[in-house]
């Protein structure tokens, strides 16, 4: 089955797993999902809030159904889901600031209890603003994607300290290769353990199908027409790597030796061998750290030898 093929299938697998399992896939409430869609602007540019509704074994959109958005309390505006269950509102934000929305549906066309609310973030920052790129699985989840779906994954040592220091420093956004129908379950794990405020891009379903790299290099193409300071981004892959310095960012590819095969870690030796040299290498979120603030270099050229020797030992 080609690449293609098998992301389709695995979209389609959640889909079709039924209420209850969706529940334990996607974080539904009652055999509904309701996702906020959060944004990067700036000062001054008009943006629309989202919210979306689905319901049901196939996630059918659920339109005419009223959502209140509120902002630190008060009600900013309340609108209908449309055919495609999306609940819009216009909003401007003037200030260089984070914007907490909270988006509600109302009881009224339940059958049962409503979902429960989520976040709407809208981080509006200036156009210069430095900005941090960050994956999530295998970058701050300790494990795979499929620990996410059927587990409570772990944060990868350190990592929390770390991102809650790069924060003072940086607009952290989390872009993430998860389809987006997993937003709620995400924006949970990241504040639940403690990682700091930041917009959660995921992608839509074009997205998911269209793969990692190539989401994730057009999605920071959108960004990088608006904002000229992408200053660094932290994946576990080397397309995420090289997505980010196509819009010149700095880069630190997060390796998994110890999970790799002697013909993988060749291949990847490879791989890591044809990095630019402004991309640093490493194995842990201590190393991050002494990269990031105390200068350390981690050179592509030093990790390739590195897994080599991992190679040649693993296969003895």
């Amino acid at each position: 089955m080609s690449t293609l093929a098998t992301r389709a299938a695995s979209l389609a697998l959640v889909l079709l797993a039924g209420c209850g399992a969706q529940t334990v896939l996607l974080g539904t409430s009652g055999g509904h999902l309701f996702v906020g869609y959060d944004q990067l602007v700036t000062p001054g540019e008009e943006t629309v809030l989202e919210a979306r509704l689905q319901s049901g074994d196939l996630l059918s959109d659920r339109p005419g159904h009223a959502v209140r958005f509120l902002l630190d309390g008060r009600l900013y505006g309340i609108t209908l889901t449309d055919r495609e269950g999306m609940a819009q509102l216009p909003f401007t934000p003037q200030r260089e600031m984070d914007y907490f929305f909270i988006a509600t549906p109302t009881a009224t066309g339940f059958w049962s209890d409503p979902p429960s609310a989520v976040d709407v973030l809208v981080a509006c920052r200036r156009s210069d603003a430095p900005l941090l790129i960050v994956d999530i699985d295998r970058t701050l989840v300790e494990s795979g994607f499929t620990q996410v779906l059927l587990g409570e994954p772990q944060p990868m040592p350190h990592s929390v300290p770390v991102m809650q220091r790069l924060a003072k420093e940086f607009c952290v956004v989390y872009l993430t290769h998860r389809p987006e129908l997993f937003s709620p379950k995400s924006k949970l794990w990241l504040c639940r353990n403690g990682y700091p405020a930041g917009p959660v891009l995921l992608a839509d379903v074009e997205g998911f199908i269209k793969g990692s790299s190539g989401f994730k290099s057009a999605r920071l193409a959108e960004l990088s027409e608006k904002f000229t300071n992408i200053r660094l981004g932290i994946g576990d892959l080397v397309t995420d790597v090289l997505a980010y310095r196509s819009v010149g960012a700095g880069g630190y590819l997060i390796l998994h030796p110890h999970l790799l095969e002697p013909e993988e870690l060749l291949d990847l030796a490879r791989q890591v061998d044809e990095l630019p040299q402004a991309i640093q290498v490493v194995t842990g979120w201590d190393e991050i750290e002494q990269g990031i603030f105390e200068g350390r270099r981690f050179p592509p050229g030093q990790m390739a030898a590195r897994l080599r020797e991992l190679a040649r030992s693993d296969a003895q």
